[in-house]
């Protein structure tokens, strides 16, 4: 199967993966009362189409690099439709600036690998199965990229990775039908050097994790083991598993979920994605019925006294006096959703229908307020769009394709939400 083809079938779930990692940085706001939003349409990017490309907000810019385009982007070879361009959009003065290429081989699927480490955009991009693979940093001051090492992981996709601070820490992948190995590897980009991280050897989510977020000692994932690892993709046999892993000391701890329950079946489970760090919590989104919900994990809280660990019923109000006190559920978005969901530090939002907008509130546990947004939003793109919150906006830029053959031009918005 060609990289383009592959990651097509699976760009929603990339894009969450990746920002996440890659999907979304934002700051925290300040409670007030909610605005009339309205969309405003960004300038044309001068870049084209494309899915599964990487995305950071710097403070000043949200870097779009990278990714998989509708055209292929050079004659022949086996990664033809892989893009090494990217651009900057400005929502201050209102416009696109294109930046320099990356560097020979480092190209195409970017939204399971990149960073913001706070001067320069870290990347690793992997395509499978016959893509290449490769490193660098890109620095916006000087508008210029500097070559890392490709390092131990090869080939492979549905990687997620996440910024440590120090690290960019990725981890899983499959490659073609089998689990890519090593399973997991960070990269320090100042010294240049790679690590094989040999903690998540035993947790080889096979199709890659959900998702993957820092608590600023922690990283926590999320993902599905295969029981039986020797048949690859045969294997129907899965369990989910969420795990933390600590890089100062290098441990990896597996974290019990609740036990099956009406509140928390085991579809809620395999659906968990993490997408986010609330400051004291993981921010979950969890499937199902057409719909969403949002689930919490604090891990300075303990299971309730007299409940056996890993054995506690997830509910919404813990002044039930039953259930956890570590997992939080909330309660089920107003309407459809789908899996495009943008987080602004306090607040969950999605996509309704085609134009609207609903909003969860962590202080509430509820979806607070849901309006309708006047015209198309580029947020309900199927093809991932790139999204960051600037502490004020929600940027949106996506790539709306209808099929193969049919060139649609990329669509970009923006919106004020700010409290």
């Amino acid at each position: 199967m060609r990289v383009w083809q592959v990651v097509l079938a699976v760009a929603v779930a990339v894009v969450l993966a990746g920002g996440v990692a890659g999907f979304l940085i934002g700051r925290a706001t300040k409670a007030g009362p909610p605005t009339s939003p309205t969309w405003r349409a960004l300038p044309p990017a001068p870049i084209a189409s494309r899915i599964a490309e990487g995305v950071v907000w710097t403070g000043e810019e949200m870097i779009v690099w990278g990714g998989v385009t509708q055209k292929a982007v050079r004659p022949v070879g086996p990664c033809d439709r892989c893009a090494s361009d990217g651009a900057a959009y400005n929502p201050a003065a209102g416009t696109w600036r294109a930046i320099a290429p990356a560097p020979p081989g480092v190209e195409g699927v970017g939204s399971g690998g990149v960073a913001w480490t706070g001067r320069e955009l870290v990347v690793w991009a992997s395509n499978s199965p016959d893509g290449p693979s490769g490193a660098a940093a890109y620095d916006p001051a000087t508008d210029s990229w500097r070559r890392l090492p490709a390092g131990p992981l090869g080939r492979r996709e549905l990687y997620v990775s996440v910024w440590t601070g120090k690290e960019l820490l990725v981890v899983g992948g499959a490659l073609g039908d089998t689990q890519a190995k090593p399973i997991a590897a960070a990269l320090d980009p100042t010294a240049g050097t790679w690590r094989v991280v040999t903690a998540f050897d035993e947790f080889a989510f096979f199709g890659g994790p959900s998702g993957m977020v820092w608590s600023g000692h922690e990283v926590f994932v999320m993902g599905s083991l295969s029981l039986c690892p020797s048949q690859g993709a045969a294997c129907a046999d899965r369990r989910p598993a969420f795990v933390g892993y600590d890089p100062a000391t290098d441990g990896l701890r597996e974290i019990p979920l609740p036990a099956p329950s009406t509140d928390f079946g085991s579809d809620t489970a395999a659906s968990l994605t993490p997408v986010a760090w609330s400051g004291t919590e993981v921010v979950f989104t969890a499937g199902g019925s057409g719909s969403l919900r949002v689930i919490r994990y604090n891990p300075t809280l303990g299971n309730w006294k007299g409940v056996q660990a890993g054995s506690c019923h997830v509910v919404a109000d813990p002044k039930q006096g039953h259930g956890c006190r570590d997992w939080r559920i909330g309660p089920w978005a107003p309407c459809y959703a789908p899996l495009n969901v943008a987080w602004l530090g306090d607040r969950l939002v999605a996509p309704c229908a085609e134009d609207g907008l609903q909003v969860f509130d962590l202080a509430t546990n509820a979806w607070t307020w849901r309006t309708l947004v006047p015209g198309p939003s580029p947020f309900t793109t199927v093809g991932g769009p790139a999204v960051v919150w600037t502490g004020r906006d929600l940027v949106v830029w996506g790539s709306p394709w209808a099929g193969q053959s049919t060139p649609i031009p990329a669509v970009g918005a923006s919106l004020s939400l700010k409290r």
